[in-house]
């Protein structure tokens, strides 16, 4: 049973060990298949990437993990999603400070939308790629026309 999942869209989840040895598959939409097998023991895991790094029966220790997991994928450690901080972009949670600006290089701005799944021109400059983020006049917060 996943317990707690990155919010930022990378495969970092703490389990608990309901179903000690047993292989769980996923076939998605797209045609990727997740297989999972759980640890014979231990109360709590930490998949990573599809390979399970941490096995231990304290949670406190499987969250310690997953936080440091976090922290080397994105800003945020925790992974959790903020109320009021974070808005929901195709399941994954993004703030104000996580949408690219001209700062940003071209296939920087193509792997944050590629994680949220946004369409978008291969061939396109940078300039398109961040006319599809719109900034509002009144209050100044980013949102993402899809």
């Amino acid at each position: 049973m996943i317990l707690r999942r990155c919010s930022q869209g990378y495969r970092v989840r703490i389990f608990k060990n309901t179903t000690p040895s047993l292989t769980r598959t996923r076939k998605y939409s797209d045609g990727s298949i997740e297989t999972l097998t759980y640890p014979s023991s231990h109360s709590y895991f930490v998949e990573v990437d599809g390979d399970i790094l941490k096995k231990t029966n304290s949670f406190k220790v499987a969250e310690e993990y997953y936080n440091d997991e976090c922290a080397k994928k994105h800003d945020d450690p925790h992974g959790r999603m903020l109320i009021g901080g974070h808005h929901l972009i195709s399941g994954i949670a993004t703030a104000q400070s996580d949408y690219p600006t001209s700062g940003n290089t071209k296939s920087e701005i193509q792997e944050f939308y590629d994680m949220r799944n946004v369409d978008y021109s291969t061939g396109a400059s940078k300039a398109v790629l961040l006319s599809k983020i719109k900034v509002n006049d009144f209050t100044g917060s980013k949102t993402l026309e899809k």
